[in-house]
């Protein structure tokens, strides 16, 4: 399929769905007036997935493009008749083409950039495209685990299902619609954003034309900024920062800042993770914390509308919203309890006078959010709140408290340091600042507050530098601005500056957090926490923080409005110097225009392996299974990533990456590294030749370079003597498949063996 029939394909069936579910959409994002249109595209696909997903976990309703295309008619039939009924706003086109002109730009205008280096290799993307190509083959919901047969996914795999749904829809195969997806999510998100930014902007008084700009900035610094790291290394060594490439350079080191020390013990020292969002799209990395960007996005543009459209809000829009949230944990669990903060937050200020509807809109929120997810818990098993061997039995054994102690870890080492702060969040810092001073020229209520309790504000300030020189810089950095944020918070009247600060406090308590505490996982340290928190507080910083520049240009005037604009334009301008750099770097200065075929490139480093892989995908049936080389994680091998043939056919391994099966099912049991190392002993017996074939043994055995040659950097699969052919000929196995490298052998009574396939 070439890249523009799947453009097309792709871009059709995601504009049925949106045209088709408007209605849904615009009920729930009526508070943001004309840009509700942002929310469309953004909500439609994640609506019909959940209409699909939900009986097909409980019910075993098949989960196939048929299913897909009567739930999409059926559903948009409803939809547009309850609107026609309800007489509701009539379509504001300007709205739609501004909305639609921005969507259709990012998509392709990352689709364009992502066709320069599309390979779906390195990092964790091997194990992304394995989840993709399995849901998308399967027509069970929980998939089938791809690298671990006879199990079914325990991941946080709703994101996954709905771009397996586009898939369906479009015919678009899963190594084509792995970009496609990513390409999606950019502009979804870039159009979730615009509405946020543009509804907090009319809030505030400002014009449609500052409020278009902050919204346009708001996208901007979402998606296109960085860190403060690369015009820090560019001041410093310019030439090196250029030179230096993608890997060793800003565009994968702007990402690892925050490095802690003596985590565990003396010398035991740990790099974070502080990504963002350009970061993360640069690589092309299809995870869960960028796949449900645009849905988090979405949540905090309806919290926005909520927030501003006073009361009181329908029941139905919060039944919905609650719902979304739902789903936001089965997309990404880290996700979930930010998307409710924010909607408690909007539904807070939208019922501050009232109670006791309040709480009965809070009630339906959490009933429709438990309903929603419930599909999803009845069928995964969280891989935290294990036992915590670091800790005395008697405390583990306690009940809630137990739990509370093996789930939540305290970080009693010394977290992150002042430069690291500043580096990561210099920004938003400065935005702050830039914001706190904008309500101070308009109003000097605040400075006489802390006028008249100075001996207050000089102990609360005397305390919080102790604690930071001694222990955490953070109480000085971020729990300052965070006071300030809440503070403005309760004692403004105006929604607008209520919202716009709630922002900042919540972005801040993010990053504050993994400081003190972290959730213990696998690692058993705050990696994980640092990483998603800082994640989610990019977006609401970012939208804060451009909000609040445009606004401060348009309140101020004179010298105070040229320090604002020259402020902002410092600002903005050094964030923006991350992508261009990185973007060069990871597409070698553009220099080939590949496809957006994530699987391209094996046709240069390891054709073997990409025939074998199209010979599986066509050849295999739904209860087929296979053995390759047990995987390590992250590793490439003779020009394939490990686990390749199950990772891009979707069908199930025996086990493919040991250390991420370990990962994802810590929560199943103690034992399960025990049962995975059991699972590689027998793929090596039967890729040794030692197993005869059997009805219930797998229907290929993958012998290429990988499963022969072995290697040193995976000590999971070795090298195999040259009679090993002659060995699986002689127990009974046949080929199936011969290339130059690698050979499948089938059992005789395969329809393979027979050439019936």
């Amino acid at each position: 399929m070439s890249d523009w029939e799947a453009l097309f394909r792709w871009y059709l069936v995601l504009s049925a769905v949106t045209v088709a579910l408007y209605p849904v959409v615009s009920v729930i994002g009526s508070g943001l007036g004309g840009a509700r249109y942002g929310l469309a595209r953004p909500l439609g696909i994640v609506l019909l997935t959940a209409i699909v997903w939900w009986p097909a976990s409980l019910f075993g309703l098949p989960f196939t493009s048929a299913t897909l295309w009567i739930a999409l008619i059926v559903s948009g039939s409803l939809a547009w008749a309850w609107w026609r009924r309800a007489s509701c706003t009539p379509l504001q086109p300007r709205a739609i083409l501004a909305f639609e002109g921005l969507w259709l730009a990012s998509f392709l205008g990352y689709a364009w950039f992502r066709s320069h280096n599309p390979d779906i290799i390195n990092t964790e993307k091997p194990m992304e495209i394995a989840l993709l190509s399995s849901i998308t083959r399967s027509s069970l919901v929980p998939a089938p685990d791809p690298w671990l047969f006879g199990e079914s996914i325990n991941y946080y795999y709703f994101g996954y299902q709905m771009f397996a749904g586009l898939n369906l829809l479009s015919g678009v195969p899963a190594n084509i619609g792995f970009n496609l997806a990513l390409a999606t999510l950019f502009a979804s998100t870039a159009c979730a954003v615009a509405a946020a930014a543009h509804c907090i902007g009319r809030a505030l008084g400002m014009s449609e034309r500052a409020s278009c700009v902050a919204a346009g900035l708001a996208t901007t610094l979402t998606l296109l900024a960085g860190n403060l790291e690369t015009p820090r290394r560019l001041l410093s060594d310019a030439r090196s920062t250029i030179d230096a490439g993608w890997w060793d350079g800003v565009g994968w080191q702007a990402s690892r800042i925050i490095v802690d020390t003596n985590v565990h013990e003396l010398g035991d020292t740990r790099s974070t993770i502080n990504e963002f969002p350009a970061f993360a799209f640069v690589l092309g990395d299809l995870h869960p914390h960028v796949i449900t960007y645009p849905l988090l996005a979405s949540m905090l543009a309806i919290a926005i509308s909520f927030a501003l459209a006073g009361p009181p809000i329908r029941l139905e829009s919060v039944a919905v919203a609650g719902a979304l949230a739902g789903v936001l944990y089965a997309s990404n669990s880290w996700d979930a309890p930010l998307g409710l903060l924010l909607l408690i937050g909007g539904l807070s200020i939208a019922h501050v006078a009232d109670m006791r509807r309040l709480a009965t809109s809070v009630g339906v929120m959490f009933a429709s959010a438990i309903a929603a997810v419930l599909p999803f818990t009845l069928h995964y098993t969280a891989p935290v709140g294990v036992t915590n061997h670091d800790l005395p039995t008697w405390l583990t054994s306690l009940p809630v408290v137990g739990m509370l102690a093996n789930t939540i870890g305290i970080v009693y080492w010394r977290p992150s340091g002042l430069r690291e702060l500043f580096v990561v969040h210099g920004l938003w810092l400065a935005a702050f600042a830039a914001f706190v001073g904008v309500m101070v020229y308009r109003d000097t209520r605040a400075v006489d507050t802390f006028r008249r309790r100075p001996h207050i504000t000089l102990i609360a300030g005397l305390s919080l530098l102790g604690v930071s020189v001694a222990w955490a810089p953070a109480a000085l950095v971020i729990l300052i601005p965070l006071s300030l944020a809440l503070w403005i918070v309760g004692s403004s009247h105006e929604r607008g500056t209520q919202v716009l600060a709630g922002l900042f406090g919540v972005g801040f308590l993010l990053i504050l957090i993994p400081e003190v505490l972290f959730l213990q996982d696998a690692f058993m340290d705050r990696m994980n926490t640092v990483f998603k928190f800082y994640f989610q507080a990019w977006l609401l910083l970012a939208v804060a923080s451009a909000v609040s520049f445009v606004y401060g240009t348009r309140v101020t005037r004179g010298f105070a409005r040229a320090v604002v604009v020259t402020a902002v334009t410092v600002a903005v301008g050094l964030s923006l110097t991350y992508t261009p750099l990185s973007a060069w770097d990871w597409t070698n200065g553009f220099e080939t225009r590949w496809a957006l075929d994530g699987s391209v490139y094996l046709a240069r480093s390891a054709p073997d392996d990409l025939a074998a892989i199209g010979w599986v995908s066509a050849t295999a049936g739904d209860d087929d299974w296979l053995v390759e080389a047990p995987g390590c994680s992250y590793v490439v091998l003779h020009g394939a990533p490990m686990s390749r043939v199950s990772a891009f056919s979707g069908v199930p391994g025996l086990v493919g990456w040991h250390g991420h099966e370990g990962q994802w099912r810590r929560g199943e049991s103690d034992d399960i590294y025990r049962r995975l190392d059991d699972r590689v002993a027998t793929a090596n017996a039967i890729l040794d030749g030692r197993v005869s074939p059997s009805r219930d043994g797998p229907s290929f055995v993958v012998l290429g370079q990988q499963e022969r040659l072995g290697s040193a950097h995976c000590d999971l699969v070795s090298e195999r003597s040259d009679d090993v052919f002659e060995r699986m000929i002689d127990i009974g196995w046949v080929v199936g498949f011969e290339s130059a490298q690698t050979l499948i052998f089938v059992p005789p009574w395969h329809p393979a063996a027979r050439g019936d396939r």
